[in-house]
């Protein structure tokens, strides 16, 4: 599968059930780029919006990159009428932007997905000289390991995942590549909410290699996770723990060095 159509079939369920970044995370980043109402940020991989909405108030111009098409109807439905917002069909390996024309590029839960050389080159072009590079990033934390372990359970062939998207075509740099130094700053936010059953099912079916309602498996995923659901909610409410990681620094135009190995291995 393209990784520009793996959410397709998601988009809609990937609105609504979707995880939010802490509002702390948002608001050091405001801080920290001294971010104002002549800032111009670029949001890469926007998906539907879930980042980019908070920050509409913020700037003078947003442009939201996103290469899926419903995703990115989503997007024009929900944000599009807003003055500030210019929403591109385009990818991080190619945002259709102008040199030199963001202050900021911000990515959200979606650098895992890009082809990194392409991907910093452009980053470098479309951004200012000692401009702004900041990666978000949700993960649930532990606090159950029997609850837990069940639900990692879901998330299996068993169940219908299919991981055959992720394996192919991830290519992951370590995080100093994007930034092209080790002079960036990690924060962590801790946060928590309540989901209700259809919450539960809902977000957890927002991850890629996780099967849709029409697949065979669907039936066996969801009569589980519902069991699961009821022993481990609290009168219908399921906890959840997250933190919401920030990486935060200026991008360095200069060429990224390669590791230097050891000739004697």
């Amino acid at each position: 599968m393209d990784t520009k159509t793996v959410y397709s079939t998601k988009a809609e369920k990937y609105e609504m059930y979707r995880w939010d970044y802490s509002s702390s995370a948002i608001e050091a980043i405001i801080e920290r780029t001294q971010m104002s109402s002549n800032s111009r940020f670029a949001d890469l991989g926007a998906g539907t919006g879930i980042l980019t909405r908070h920050f509409v108030t913020n700037t003078q111009k947003i442009y939201a990159i996103e290469p899926n098409f419903e995703l990115r109807q989503i997007l024009i439905r929900n944000l599009g009428v807003s003055p500030s917002i210019t929403i591109i069909e385009g990818s991080a390996e190619a945002t259709n932007l102008p040199n030199n024309s963001v202050d900021i590029i911000m990515v959200a839960q979606a650098i895992h997905w890009f082809d990194p050389e392409p991907a910093r080159r452009e980053m470098i072009r479309i951004l200012v000289d000692d401009g702004w590079l900041v990666l978000l990033r949700n993960y649930g934390t532990s606090t159950n390991s029997e609850r837990d372990e069940a639900e990692r359970c879901l998330m299996t062939e068993e169940f219908g995942a299919d991981f055959t998207v992720v394996n192919e075509h991830l290519k992951e740099k370590p995080v100093h590549y994007y930034f092209g130094n080790d002079d960036f700053h990690t924060f962590v936010f801790p946060f928590t909410f309540q989901q209700d059953w259809t919450g539960f099912i809902g977000s957890l079916t927002t991850a890629s290699f996780m099967p849709d309602e029409d697949h065979p498996q669907y039936p066996k995923l969801e009569t589980e996770a519902r069991k699961i659901f009821d022993q481990y909610s609290n009168h219908g409410q399921w906890q959840v723990n997250g933190e919401t990681e920030l990486i935060i620094g200026r991008l360095s135009n200069k060429p990224v060095m390669p590791a230097i190995t050891n000739s004697n291995e």
